[in-house]
């Protein structure tokens, strides 16, 4: 530890300058310092590293009456798995965050995926060529 001329802070030897007022080992004040608390941060980190518009979190979810079933998941992982891919895919989509099944007892239907209406049609050849392709990869037949 040093101790700091200008304002007799404890700093960690790690630090160059004081933490608490901007001056230097030496005594010399660095005159760009700004304490940490007085500036908010200007973005995150992962905005940082993207170019604008390719935010990979959607911004809003689809509005509730524009949504249809997509897929019927065999659990709440797969659900969430498929409505992220879907999502990369451009394809805004949610999952349900209850499995009924689990919840009523009820073996009929699983979580469910949901996309907009007018992304039906792409969400469900992009969800049929994800089905062939675990079943190839994991030796199970095509059922079709």
């Amino acid at each position: 530890m040093w101790t700091c001329t200008k304002c007799a802070t404890k700093v960690d030897p790690s630090f160059e300058v004081c933490w608490s007022c901007g001056t230097g080992r030496d005594g010399v004040e660095d005159p760009t310092f700004v304490l940490a608390d007085s500036v908010p941060p200007a973005h995150s980190p992962l905005e940082l590293d993207m170019p604008p518009g390719n935010d990979p979190i959607p911004q809003a979810a689809p509005p509730l009456e524009d949504l249809v079933e997509a897929y019927w998941a065999s659990d709440l992982m797969q659900a969430t798995f498929l409505a992220d891919k879907l999502n990369e895919e451009g394809m805004p989509a949610v999952a349900d965050t209850h499995d009924m099944h689990d919840a009523l007892g009820s073996m009929r239907d699983g979580p469910r995926v949901w996309v907009r209406a007018v992304d039906l049609p792409r969400a469900k050849a992009w969800l049929e060529a994800y089905d062939l392709q675990y079943k190839t990869e994991h030796g199970e037949p095509d059922r079709r």
